[in-house]
């Protein structure tokens, strides 16, 4: 199950390698010029799985609102514009994939599946 290039490396090296690949996720901090540092809202899921429902809510609920021929069918929800949230919805859905996550994954998988599987 190694790979040629780890052949020769412990199990205990490669959990090392493993936990440097499991870095976590940098804090942005972004700056505009006309206004103070903008503040990074986060939340706390329990697992990849639930980070990867959230999204797919999230995406489902993008789909259906763009499917609808109306407007928001709710009266509180009439003064909303239906494509500017949709494109706050998206905004936030890019924001939060686990692109380092998914990286660290693949470089692992690399690490410690043999070359005919990856």
């Amino acid at each position: 199950m190694e790979r040629n290039d780890t052949k020769d490396m412990t199990d205990k090296e490669k959990l090392e390698v493993v936990f440097g690949l499991l870095n976590p996720r940098e804090r942005k901090h972004y700056r505009r010029e006309d206004s103070p540092t903008i503040q990074e809202v986060t939340f706390e899921v329990t697992d990849n799985g639930e980070l990867r429902y959230i999204i797919s809510c999230l995406l489902r609920i993008c789909i259906l609102a763009l499917d609808s021929e109306n407007d928001f069918a709710s009266p509180r929800l009439s003064n909303c514009s239906k494509d500017l949230t949709i494109a706050t919805v998206l905004d936030l859905v890019d924001s939060i994939l686990p692109d380092a996550q998914l990286a660290s994954y693949d470089a692992i998988e690399k690490l410690l599946l043999p070359k005919e599987i990856v």
